[in-house]
């Protein structure tokens, strides 16, 4: 019998981190899921694998005979400035010294502003601190795979949503839903937007620790059409049972709340993004690695239920439309 393939995943107690872990077993891949105490993921089958991702020695080793390493760690928003940067310095030495394919799980806020869908080729033009941080963060990976040091894949997500996920809208939109109150849209809820299911996400990201052979290459989630910030909210009503109730915050009064609130400020660092159209285009991602996206009733009424919330099976299917990008 073959030998399976085995793959690292870094960050593995992360929400994204432990689907991730989830796709590649049921690919029947061996994983080492590398946690900083080597806790058990909640995932049978997977080894657990004490490391500090952000020392290169200790990843190497955790490395060592993988085809993959996926780099799914996240440092709360705060601390990125101060933890990001050894991470990422970390996981590019340990896929120097192993030759484990890099696997880097990112988002699009080193796009900046843009008046279409966000394409994989897109140049990096951050209008924020954290999308500067990260364009940085991508390019020392991507300096690192032109210089043959690494093979290198990056996946990108939009917003993100999901069971346990924390966003812009998760609790704004679907944990207010979830307690009948009314849901807050940070920006303007009218535009097109195709917010990304985080079991999509890991499915991206594991698939592409299996089957690309790039260099370098930039994969996009796959998503569903577009849909609006407002039709998102009643679709979640819906499945709730609730009437749908939404409120727009503006910049404006995300920026005099952040003068007392530091979240809010991060928030207003960030709102640009909702107030253009933030459609993410993962065509090429679908068809290279034959990815269905989660149609979005599916993926509101998993992240209802993880909230409490039982809800209908259907929504009404008026709720959703085609919308213009």
């Amino acid at each position: 019998m073959a030998e399976r393939e085995v793959h690292v995943v870094v960050g593995a107690a992360g929400v994204t981190g432990r689907l991730v872990v989830r796709h590649l077993l049921a690919a029947g891949c061996r994983v080492r899921a590398v946690t900083r105490d080597g806790r058990a993921v909640g995932e049978g089958g997977a080894e657990p694998v004490a490391a500090d991702a952000a020392d290169p020695v200790a990843l190497a080793a955790a490395a060592a005979g993988a085809a993959a390493l996926h780099h799914c760690a996240m440092p709360p928003l705060p601390r990125w400035r101060r933890d990001f940067p050894p991470l990422t310095d970390a996981v590019i030495g340990a896929g120097e010294a192993t030759g484990a394919r890099v696997v880097y799980a990112d988002d699009t806020w080193m796009y900046g502003r843009v008046a279409g869908p966000m394409t994989p080729d897109l140049p990096y033009r951050p209008v924020s601190a954290a999308g500067v941080l990260r364009a940085w963060l991508a390019q020392r990976l991507e300096h690192a795979a032109a210089a043959g040091r690494i093979r290198l894949s990056v996946v990108r997500a939009g917003e993100l949503y999901g069971p346990g996920v924390r966003s812009m809208i998760a609790g704004n939109v679907f944990g207010a839903v979830a307690r009948g109150r009314t849901a807050h849209w940070f920006g303007r809820p009218d535009l097109p937007i195709t917010p990304t299911y985080v079991d999509d996400f890991a499915r991206t990201i594991a698939a592409a620790g299996r089957f690309d052979r790039s260099a370098g290459r930039v994969w996009h989630v796959p998503h569903p059409g577009a849909v609006t910030g407002r039709e998102l909210v009643a679709l979640a009503a819906g499945l709730a049972g609730r009437r749908p109730a939404v409120t727009a915050i503006t910049g404006r009064q995300l920026r005099l709340l952040g003068t007392v609130v530091p979240l809010a400020r991060q928030a207003a660092d960030l709102l640009y993004q909702f107030e253009q159209p933030f459609v993410v285009d993962g065509t090429a991602a679908a068809a290279a690695f034959d990815l269905d996206p989660t149609p979005y009733a599916q993926g509101v009424r998993d992240t209802l239920r993880s909230l409490g919330v039982a809800g209908s099976e259907r929504p009404d299917p008026r709720v959703l439309r085609p919308v213009s990008q």
